[in-house]
């Protein structure tokens, strides 16, 4: 049989990043939103309600003083995550990576090889073998600010050739075990052409591609931020900083459209943040086996769903329990559930609905996006925000949801079982409520508003 391409099928498990610290750089220190021991606290509370499905978290701001510091580098643990009882922040993060993984999940690394900044140890060798983005006479050309500190583009072809490519992400992999993970997110990996010495998109992405096929050679996946489909000077995107820089040199940009480029990294990056380069011809043509993500498209999001994000629940609402909770279950029931189920199936093809979609997949199985209903041979599985679809592929595992509430019967033609235990879901654990049974592809269950329950046959 042959070997997967990649260690994990992003399609079928739930993968979200989770926000810990920013940089307060006036202070010298780093503002911390959840430090280690809270984040094990979540992820405990997330693995309850998912039930205990196969989840990758990847850390976001765990390096330097947080969130886009020291790019490109990445091999310093943030010493404010750290925990009291531990010598060492690293000591803390080896002690999550255990302890995740009683709950189900794997803890891996957001980071970044595209930005750079002045703070970098490795800056100067950086400009010296002209691996940043430079101005036609030679000099460094600071594209966007982070943090309040200015940023720098690196410039994949000189990056790559000159070996600090290989040097930053070898260093990486010593400093936190990201080979353990078998997954890695890199974060805003698009391409941007460099004035001195005149480096093209052809050029950028065959350099990007040798990064991306080192970094799999180590057994480690790459996810990213978005669906790579450059083009000449980046036309397609007016607000885009890097096109001011080209417009520096080249006053009549064309006109572009990323409908016109073809989707660079396939095969190589098989899962996104935001899969915003996407029309519903590439989302028949692309299984999401392939390549998947979150569908920010609102049209395409309604008829395929897409991958939760999560870490945005956290970050606006806190990690009160009492908040952060129902809102998680709601995402996970009405737009992750619906994804993995559909993911099950090939997809055939569809037809527009008045600016909507009817998309056909195997077995009988549809998805509407005007009504938002998934129908299974005609029998409704999903209308609206009810939902009953199964967690796992035996069909023995089954999460129910009502926004409103519901009262009454329940479709469920994919159950694998005649009697199941019901159980109300929540983040300390499952609630046993009673038994029930399957009859004529049906079961009768009440839920209150905002109630998840999971089914569990016997």
């Amino acid at each position: 049989m042959e070997k997967p391409k990649f260690n994990y099928d992003y399609s079928k498990i739930l993968w979200m990043k989770m926000f810990l610290a920013r940089p307060d750089y006036e202070h010298n220190t780093s503002e911390v939103l959840i430090n280690f021991e809270q984040a094990l606290e979540i992820i405990k509370g997330v693995d309850n309600i998912t039930q205990g499905i196969e989840k990758i978290i990847y850390l976001v701001g765990w390096q330097g003083l947080g969130h886009d510091d020291l790019y490109p580098e990445m091999n310093l643990v943030n010493p404010y995550l750290k925990r009291e009882c531990d010598a060492t922040a690293k000591d803390s993060l080896l002690w999550l990576i255990e302890e995740a993984k009683k709950c189900n999940t794997v803890i891996s690394y957001h980071g970044n090889v595209a930005d750079a900044y002045k703070a970098s140890p490795t800056h100067e060798e950086f400009v010296k073998e002209a691996a940043i983005l430079m101005h036609s006479d030679g000099t460094p050309a600071v594209i966007e600010a982070f943090n309040g500190r200015a940023a720098y583009k690196t410039s994949y072809k000189q990056y790559w050739e000159s070996g600090l490519f290989k040097k930053i992400f070898d260093d990486f992999c010593k400093a936190v075990p990201v080979k353990e993970a078998g997954t890695v997110h890199l974060d805003n990996f698009c391409i941007a052409e460099n004035m001195y010495p005149r480096t093209d998109v052809e050029a950028q992405n065959e350099a990007r591609n040798k990064m991306l096929d080192y970094v799999m050679s180590l057994g480690i996946d790459v996810t990213s931020e978005y669906t790579y489909r450059e083009s000449l000077y980046r036309a397609d995107s007016p607000q885009h900083p890097v096109r001011h820089y080209y417009w520096l040199y080249e006053k009549n940009l064309p006109v572009g459209d990323w409908r016109d480029a073809p989707l660079h990294t396939l095969d190589r990056i098989p899962a996104v943040w935001w899969m915003s380069g996407m029309t519903i011809d590439d989302c028949i043509r692309i299984q999401p086996s392939q390549f998947s993500g979150y569908l920010n498209d609102a049209v395409l999001k309604t008829v395929f769903y897409g991958t939760m994000h999560g870490e945005d629940i956290w970050m606006n609402n806190g990690i009160d329990s009492k908040v952060w909770v129902p809102l998680f279950i709601k995402e996970f029931c009405t737009h992750h559930i619906p994804y993995t189920y559909l993911n099950r199936y090939q997809r055939l093809g569809y037809e527009e609905d008045d600016g909507n979609y009817i998309v056909r997949f195997s077995d009988g199985v549809e998805s509407m996006g005007k009504t938002k209903t998934i129908t299974k041979n005609g029998i409704v599985l999903k209308s609206g925000n009810d939902v009953i679809l199964p967690l796992t592929e035996d069909n023995k595992l089954f999460a129910a949801f009502s926004e409103d509430g519901k009262d009454g019967e329940w479709n469920i033609p994919d159950a694998a079982f005649e009697k199941a235990g019901v159980y109300n879901i929540t983040h300390n654990g499952n609630e046993y409520i009673g038994e029930v049974a399957v009859e004529d592809k049906k079961i009768a269950l009440s839920l209150k508003a905002g109630q998840a329950v999971a089914i569990i046959g016997l």
